[in-house]
């Protein structure tokens, strides 16, 4: 009968768990400041099925493929110079939002890029 008393109620479904370690966390920040590092993170054995670093990686390869194509548009004469450097804005915001929430060992969906990507995840 004290066991029933002193249990702690289950926390909300809608709380995720954090990261399972700060290895986690440093490969997620990692993997936004340089795409490879999440390329990397979803190859390596005990991270790849960690569902943290999963979302964090496959958004900043997102975000990295976002930056590639922004990089491109700069070459293409005045339509590009207008979206190319507003698509590099964007990726950059992202990518700090991302970096912030990971340290802070959250699970964030970026808004445009979780839709583009969430079968990966």
């Amino acid at each position: 009968m004290s066991d029933e008393v002193n249990q702690i109620p289950p926390q909300s479904s809608q709380e995720t768990p954090g990261p399972e370690s700060d290895t986690s966390k440093i490969l997620a920040v990692l993997g936004y400041l340089t795409g490879i590092v999440a390329l990397i993170a979803l190859l390596i054995e005990p991270y790849k099925n960690e569902k943290f670093v999963r979302l964090h990686a496959v958004q900043a390869l997102a975000l990295a493929v976002a930056g590639m194509v922004g990089s491109f548009l700069v070459s293409i004469p005045v339509l590009g110079w207008i979206a190319g450097p507003i698509v590099g804005v964007a990726v950059l915001v992202f990518a700090i939002i991302g970096i912030v929430k990971a340290l802070q060992g959250e699970y964030y969906q970026m808004p445009v890029v979780y839709d583009l990507v969430k079968q990966f995840v």
